[in-house]
């Protein structure tokens, strides 16, 4: 499925540098017990796009902002990452409304939103949004829907734009439980000379080369996802625009991801659109659109790609993002996205391969699912995050690039 179109610029921000190492930050398993859990911390401002906010790491935070939630069918009940101790805001997606407890929604007391009669909430109704027909993208579900009222052959409803985000929700709360699923691991000193650059203020490019993901599709502040409130940025930006103003060199930021791209593009395409840009820090992110590509052929391509940046500039620094995954009640693409994260961590762990960190999105990906479902956090129900998943991927890279040094306040 193709979506959305390439984006080349070269914007200047301010980022500089107080960093010991920039690494990897792999997600692993939680330890037993799960993550120690966080400080309570002051309230942000979060009724309107706040970087601060949007970058608290979900797996260490006591305050959660803007959770989305999307529900189909009335009295739909929908999970949230914790059980909350204390919900402080419901409000449409993009925070100009607030709904009210008791009379649009009610929280469990297994700690779910449920929606309630009558209520201002959007949502779908089931047969809207499990289609007996197809929509304009004839999606199928295979396997078994999560929604017990749908029989026989179904299409899960898919769109653009704001089709899905309408009609989420976001939900503010805080909460007194641990993380429990997988967290980003920092291992230091992968990407001294990129580090080094920065320690001494020196400007520095930093190339992102990616697919629709990366473009910043579904992400509300970009032209890709309609520019609406909210106004969340592709998380390439998030990134650029946070280092920028906690480090202050000077940062030569380009993007020239392109949806709908696989990584056989990406190899066949990294000269001009890596290479020629002279980068100190390149930042590949492909797979989702490489469902049928087998592992050894995968590994090959991103290898060929970090091989060739290398040669032409044997002192830039590679992360590789493991993919997100796509919708698992749909049969669109959905094959081994989920498994590329295992050759990414071979090419991390050769020793041929010193220079290249991986940035885990998969595994954080595939652990939130254990608590949410897929719709509640997609831009187009497919493939696409909405803007909270696009905040996951920036915290994610971020620690990739900082570890402990990420932080915010």
């Amino acid at each position: 499925m193709k979506a959305c179109f390439k984006i080349k610029s070269a914007v200047l921000a301010f980022v500089a540098l107080a960093i010991c190492a920039i690494s990897v930050f792999g997600c692993a398993p939680a330890q037993s017990g799960g993550v120690k859990l966080a400080e309570k911390g002051e309230l942000m401002h979060y009724t309107e796009y706040n970087r601060n906010a949007w970058l608290k790491p979900v797996w260490n935070t006591r305050e959660v902002y803007n959770e989305t939630v999307l529900f189909v069918g009335e009295n739909d009940e929908a999970g949230l990452l914790y059980k909350p101790e204390k919900v402080l805001s419901v409000r449409s997606y993009g925070l100009d409304k607030e709904y009210r407890e008791g009379k649009d929604y009610e929280i469990t007391q297994g700690g779910k939103i449920r929606r309630l009669t009558g209520s201002e909430i959007p949502y779908f109704e089931v047969d809207e949004y499990y289609r007996t027909e197809p929509d304009s993208v004839p999606v199928a579900i295979f396997g078994k829907s999560s929604n017990p009222a749908t029989e026989g052959q179904r299409y899960i409803k898919y769109g653009e734009g704001d089709t899905f985000t309408s009609r989420q929700i976001a939900v503010t709360y805080a909460h007194s439980s641990p993380w429990e699923g997988a967290t980003p691991r920092f291992a230091a000193n992968r990407q001294k000379s990129f580090t080094d650059k920065l320690r001494r203020k020196e400007s520095v490019t930093a190339v992102f080369y990616g697919d629709s993901i990366t473009v910043g599709c579904n992400a509300s502040g970009t032209g890709h996802g309609g520019n609406i409130a909210p106004y969340t940025p592709s998380y390439p930006q998030m990134v650029t625009d946070y280092l920028g103003d906690k480090f202050g060199c000077e940062i030569n930021y380009v993007n020239t991801a392109e949806g709908g791209k696989n990584t056989e593009w990406g190899a066949d395409n990294v000269q001009k659109n890596v290479i020629e840009y002279s980068p100190d820090l390149a930042v590949i992110a492909f797979g989702m659109n490489d469902a049928k590509l087998p592992l050894k052929t995968y590994k090959r391509l991103v290898c060929d790609m970090a091989d060739a940046i290398r040669a032409a500039k044997p002192d830039c620094a590679v992360i590789l993002v493991a993919t997100s995954v796509p919708n698992n009640e749909t049969d669109w693409y959905y094959g081994n996205q989920k498994e590329y994260v295992k050759a990414l961590k071979e090419i991390e762990t050769d020793k041929n391969y010193g220079f290249v960190s991986v940035a885990d999105m998969t595994s954080m990906h595939l652990d939130i699912l254990e608590k949410k479902r897929f719709r509640d956090i997609t831009g187009n129900n497919i493939n696409h995050p909405n803007d909270f998943l696009v905040r996951v991927y920036a915290q994610v890279l971020l620690h990739t690039i900082l570890g402990a040094e990420f932080t915010v306040a």
